[in-house]
């Protein structure tokens, strides 16, 4: 979801992945992916609005974790504001969220060859998350 009067900045500051000690993938495991998600408020003015997120992706069986964490900055009316913070009603995330994971994913997906690991899906956090919007 994207709103034509509001523009959404992602600097991701810090992504980090490892490989768990002694982690075997076997032949043919897929694992499942627990999100941990983190989105606060830190500053609200006139037409933009800034958060801190925090993004931690764990596989079961425990062969990897990913952490990614960053600053989200929304530029708009207050009317665009207010949608992009809206939860999505399909997914039960907001919309922000998703957008955080879009810019994010590519590079855990790069992360996730270097360390030779799975990578999370494209559509992690639409479908199962945990979010804490503060």
């Amino acid at each position: 979801m994207s709103s034509p009067e509001a523009s959404i900045e992602v600097r991701l500051l810090n992504v980090a992945g490892a490989r768990v000690d002694g982690a075997s993938m076997g032949d043919g495991v897929m694992p499942t992916f627990d999100v941990n998600v983190k989105l606060e408020e830190v500053e609200r003015r006139t037409g933009e609005a800034v958060f801190n997120f925090a993004i931690a992706i764990s596989t079961k069986p425990s062969i990897a974790k990913f952490d990614a964490t960053g600053i989200v900055t929304v530029n708009g009316e207050n009317a665009a504001l207010e949608k992009v913070l809206q939860t999505d009603p399909e997914a039960k995330v907001p919309y922000l969220l998703k957008r955080v994971y879009q810019q994010i994913f590519l590079s855990i997906f790069l992360l996730s060859g270097m360390i030779n690991v799975p990578h999370p899906p494209p559509d992690l956090v639409f479908s199962s998350v945990k979010s804490e919007l503060v």
